[in-house]
């Protein structure tokens, strides 16, 4: 089956034994993802603004799978589809490598007991995926209110050694979830990586601040 504009619910099964990204959209254009898309927020604002950007959005939850499916049709949003799928098996198996442009990343579950630290999205595994995913000079954007769980991501892509950190400001639609409003007030860790292209050094580290996300909001507005 065709995914024609006014679908934005995504079969997986239609696209194995991997995900056609241009029959996904039927429209050409940068494709972002968002790993964890809970109710569509950033998506829906994001994807408003920049109408010449595809963007998929992967949740698990399938109440706010189909909250997500609903309000994108409500808004006939033609640049944006959601999944409902295991971000991990999806990432992993079934994109294609060097097809996206950015990988979004905002308040995943810190999971912070020690024992249940093996359950966090941001392992060696899955960011060896998303490097694979990302093509060279893309971007992964990743924030927490958990400032363990920033360090342990920020370790992870340095010792992968095919990012560089960026100073850059993240897309202001990324403070307007309902994640990021539960965690209004408080200090928000923001990773940027990009991928190294093949002839770039891997020696480069570059300092990353903690952001206020009400500050960060006014500033991009």
């Amino acid at each position: 089956m065709l995914i024609t504009d006014e679908n934005i619910a995504v079969d997986l099964d239609n696209y194995l034994p991997f995900i056609d990204l241009g029959k996904l959209f039927v429209r050409v254009g940068p494709v972002q993802i968002e790993v964890g898309s809970g109710k569509g927020t950033f998506l829906l604002n994001e994807a408003r603004l920049r109408p010449e950007v595809n963007f998929l959005g992967i949740e698990w939850a399938n109440k706010y799978y189909r909250y997500s499916v609903d309000r994108m049709r409500r808004w006939q949003m033609n640049n944006v589809r959601i999944l409902r799928a295991d971000a991990r098996e999806f990432i992993g198996h079934f994109l294609p490598d060097g097809s996206v442009e950015t990988f979004h990343i905002y308040f995943p579950d810190p999971w912070p007991k020690n024992r249940h630290r093996k359950r966090r999205f941001f392992a060696m595994d899955n960011l060896r995926w998303l490097y694979d995913g990302l093509r060279p000079g893309g971007r992964l954007w990743f924030a927490t209110d958990y400032f363990d769980y920033y360090v342990q991501a920020k370790v992870l892509v340095l010792a992968h050694g095919g990012f560089r950190l960026a100073q850059a400001s993240a897309p202001w639609e990324a403070w307007t979830s309902i994640y990021s409003r539960r965690f209004s007030g408080t200090r928000i860790n923001l990773l940027a990586a990009v991928r190294r292209s093949a002839d770039e050094p891997g020696d480069e580290v570059q300092h990353q601040e903690q952001v206020d996300p009400d500050r960060q909001a006014d500033q991009a507005r």
